[in-house]
């Protein structure tokens, strides 16, 4: 099959990753993210001009909604800013959604 050079403006993937409970055990979490999809120059200069700005203000930048967020009392959460900076202050989550989202925005070998 042959490849188009131009792709959707958007890209849609899950986010997966585990926290670990008190008792040391990984808790498997994951949600859907769609968000804005940049192209390798964009990514490349959004990351050079913000040098001083964080994965979350990036992430922010890019993300339009998500399913599979949850509030405290496991409510589906709607996207907003604040709500994802509430989620990122888990650590590491942010780094996880940010690597994700340089993973599965361009091409990849196929298996």
């Amino acid at each position: 099959m042959a490849i188009k050079i131009v792709i959707s403006d958007t890209v849609g993937f899950k986010v997966r990753g585990s926290i670990n409970n008190e008792s040391g055990i990984p808790q498997p979490f994951d949600f859907f993210l769609t968000c804005v999809r940049l192209d390798a120059d964009a990514i490349q200069t959004k990351l050079k001009s913000d040098s001083d700005a964080s994965v979350i203000d990036f992430m922010v930048d890019v993300i339009e909604s998500w399913v599979g967020v949850r509030d405290a009392d496991d409510k589906p959460m709607d996207y907003t800013e604040a709500a994802y900076r509430k989620l990122c202050k888990i650590h590491g989550v942010a780094q996880v959604v940010f690597q994700t989202y340089l993973t599965e925005v361009g091409a990849k070998a196929k298996n």
